[in-house]
């Protein structure tokens, strides 16, 4: 149904029928995870070390792959999902439903962040770009639409006489769409609407199932019912890479010292809310409620002065009265 990666190269994910199954680069088994039952789709948040999974009982598990522990199990009520993908910027789960609409999950809530009614049909597909500010979905109804995540509102749309089955944006803000035989790729799509596509493709007697962009390569794989092809893109990939994020030249020391802090550097669960960036944020509050907290404490300082004077009164009236 599904394959993930894990931290690193080392390990990987499988959904298969009944439960979902790790494996190391060997191809040995090394897991299985009987709580996630009937698994379609797997998300892997590397940051939390979290592996979450959707599958047809409708219920969306978050397990931690470095100590096993079941996180959170959040049932949607709104049955099994068609595409399940991460938001990189905040590690928000995006999910889209059989009813136009994507949810926006996170551990630490049991009801959905975010409800948004996409489509006037199923989706198919959604992605998020890296920095986190762009959402792309995919329906059945035939469009294929780019929403302002700070906003959620539509930016815009395109028309898609055969309905994109999957969506994907590069690192460069490359959107790739595959539908039926065709595959087009848009440059510059997600900021403003364009005329025309960057690239097209077609598969001739093949349906296209999945596409998705190579990190730091001009590279993308789709995925049909033959097999995969991979196509070149000019421009899709990062061409400059940080060692300390992704070192393709890392040696099998540095790889252990990478795991080793990753764990140590682990954030809890709790952090994964809608803006990440009001964690650590001093918060601010009106000059008015300033002014009242700041009078109310004055009272109260006042009140305690004055029977902590009162006592001390009544402690100096008492002296020498119980002498014989």
């Amino acid at each position: 149904q599904a394959v993930k990666f894990l931290h690193n190269d080392n390990f990987f994910a499988v959904a298969q029928r009944k439960y979902v199954y790790i494996y190391d680069k060997r191809g040995i088994e090394i897991h299985r995870l009987k709580d996630a039952t009937s698994p379609r789709r797997l998300e892997f948040l590397p940051h939390h070390f979290l592996l979450c999974s959707m599958g047809d009982t409708g219920v969306l598990h978050y397990q931690d792959t470095s100590t096993g522990e079941i996180i959170a199990q959040h049932r949607t009520g709104m049955g099994p999902v068609d595409c399940m993908r991460q938001n990189p910027y905040n590690a928000i789960i995006n999910l889209g439903h059989k009813n136009g609409v994507v949810s926006m999950w996170s551990p630490n809530l049991t009801t959905p962040l975010v409800k948004l009614l996409a489509h006037r049909g199923p989706v198919t597909s959604c992605a998020v770009d890296a920095v986190g500010r762009h959402l792309v979905t995919s329906g059945a109804d035939g469009q294929v639409r780019v929403w302002d995540v700070r906003t959620f509102k539509p930016l815009h749309s395109y028309f898609s006489r055969h309905p994109a089955a999957t969506v994907d944006i590069s690192q460069r803000g490359l959107l790739a769409v595959g539908g039926g035989r065709n595959l087009q790729i848009w440059k510059d799509a997600l900021s403003t609407k364009q005329k025309s596509p960057y690239m097209t493709h077609r598969i001739f007697g093949r349906e296209t199932r999945e596409v998705r962009f190579s990190p730091y390569e001009d590279v993308l794989a789709a995925g049909h019912d033959a097999g995969i092809t991979s196509i070149l893109v000019p421009g899709a990939g990062e061409p400059n890479f940080d060692s300390f994020v992704a070192n393709p030249y890392q040696t099998k020391k540095q790889k252990q010292e990478a795991e080793v802090q990753q764990l140590l550097d682990k954030p809890p669960p709790s952090t994964i809310v809608m803006d990440p960036d009001q964690i650590g944020r001093v918060n601010k509050e009106p000059t008015e409620i300033q002014k009242k907290k700041k009078q109310a404490a004055e009272e109260a300082s006042r009140l305690a002065k004055r029977k902590q004077a009162e006592k001390n009164e009544r402690k100096a009236k008492m002296k020498g009265k119980n002498r014989a």
